[in-house]
């Protein structure tokens, strides 16, 4: 009896191990632990946004699948596995996207036929006939991603002639519908007798719209301009027949229009100072209030470009100051210090090693000088005066040369290594004439011992 307690309490401690052990870990977890898996999430993601998943499905979808491997693998705790399964998908991912963009350059027609449908509505009036064609595409682009050019040619006349046919009803739908439902509101409240040239005009630019469309379906952006005229128009009719029919309810006079008329103008006028004149011609009423209201938007113009030019100013120095200390945290203290001069920056670089007496550019050199590449790098389209230092070892007559010689060597390097353009490069040796320190100890014809570069921004 007590082996047999023994046992079961082995048993059950077994189990209890087990099931603590199987801690599965969330999706959130997976990512940050599987860098491969989260950046496979969201190149799918990206991939979907450029429609990968309809111009290269089976490979969209075989991704898709290791996406969901890789992250059942990590719950399991198969790490290597899930490294695998991501790695895979983004291999076939990456294939996936190279055929979609292959394929809408093969259905390139096609697709332009299906963008006008969706830009007409018909994703939304239309919505089931438009995941059938949407179907159609995505079997043809299975045919392309297979090689089978010749049987995904034969789907394009089908796919041109639905998505052109939906374009149509759509705009019908649409915009022509709105016009439509416009024109016929205006009729129906008698608009055409409170504003018969406005609800004409209406008419002519509808009848325009559907003439269009009968004529050549693929001027679909001249129906769609009168059909919004026509719109336009249609509404304007209703407001008109609405304003006459509140003068007939009052019983208005033609002296009480001319008086409303007047009120409406001055309201409009509250916002200024002087009072509307209406002694004068009406045109000059007009004028007034027209040249007033201008002079107010004007003056609202000139303060938000004053806004935007001083936002702007702020983002640009913002820029400047971040480029800034970004050079400035390349160098340490023995190579170079760097100084802002406006939005000028100069670079004084005493780490430079020359031989004595000498000019060439020796390979310890090539650490500085890349970070030199690195900084200037940071200012497209600046130009760059080199200018070459010395101690006041030796005499001037050997310094000066030198100084100019050591600056030369320094601008071939940056337009060879660098491909930074000769033209805006400019050289100069000023020997030992501009010390910073003193010549007197070793610390200090050191810093003497520099090459400069200013970086010309303005």
């Amino acid at each position: 009896m007590k082996k047999i307690v023994l046992l079961l309490a082995f048993v059950l401690a077994l189990a209890v191990g087990c099931a603590s052990s199987d801690v599965r870990l969330t999706q959130d977890e997976i990512y940050n632990k599987f860098k491969s898996i989260a950046s496979l999430d969201k190149s799918l993601a990206q991939a979907k946004e450029n429609e990968v998943d309809v111009f290269a499905p089976e490979g969209f979808v075989e991704a898709r699948d290791r996406l969901t491997e890789s992250i059942e693998f990590a719950r399991k705790g198969d790490e290597g596995q899930a490294e695998r399964k991501a790695r895979k998908g983004l291999k076939i991912l990456k294939k996936a996207e190279t055929d979609a963009e292959n394929a809408k350059q093969f259905m390139w027609e096609v697709n332009g036929y299906r963008e006008r449908a969706r830009k007409a509505g018909a994703t939304e009036l239309f919505n089931k006939e438009y995941e059938n064609v949407e179907r159609m595409l995505r079997e043809a682009c299975v045919l392309f991603e297979h090689g089978k050019i010749n049987e995904a040619k034969d789907c394009r006349p089908a796919l041109l002639n639905t998505y052109g046919k939906l374009e149509i009803r759509a705009l019908e739908e649409g915009t022509l519908g709105f016009a439509k439902a416009a024109f016929e509101q205006a009729k129906y409240i008698d608009a055409d007798d409170y504003a018969p040239k406005t609800f004409q005009l209406a008419r002519k630019e509808l009848n325009l719209a559907m003439s269009t469309l009968q004529m050549d379906p693929a001027n679909i952006d001249k129906a769609n301009e009168h059909a919004e005229l026509s719109s336009a128009l249609a509404k304007k009719a209703c407001q008109i027949a609405d304003l006459a029919r509140v003068f007939e309810r009052r019983k208005y006079s033609r002296e009480d229009v001319l008086l409303w008329y007047w009120q409406q103008l001055t309201k409009i006028n509250e916002p200024f100072e002087d009072e509307l004149n209406f002694e004068q011609p009406n045109r000059m009423v007009i004028r007034s209030l027209h040249d007033k209201i201008n002079s107010l938007v004007e003056s609202q113009h000139i303060a938000e470009n004053i806004r935007k030019g001083y936002e702007e100013k702020e983002r640009r120095d913002r820029i400047a100051k971040q480029k800034f200390e970004y050079v400035q945290a390349l160098f340490n203290s023995r190579e170079a210090q760097v100084y802002r001069k406006g939005d000028n920056v100069l670079i004084s670089a005493h780490g430079f090693y020359f031989p004595s007496g000498g000019s060439e550019i020796l390979a310890q050199n090539f650490e500085l000088l890349n970070k030199i590449i690195s900084a200037i790098r940071q200012f497209p389209g600046s130009r760059l005066e080199i200018s070459g230092h010395t101690d006041a070892i030796g005499d001037e007559k050997t310094n000066l040369p030198l100084s100019r010689k050591r600056a030369e060597n320094i601008a071939k390097f940056l337009v060879k290594v660098g491909n930074f353009k000769s033209a805006d490069i400019i050289t100069k040796g000023y020997g030992e004439s501009r010390p910073v320190a003193s010549n007197k100890n070793a610390e200090g014809r050191a810093k003497n011992r520099r090459i400069e570069m200013m970086i010309f921004n303005d």
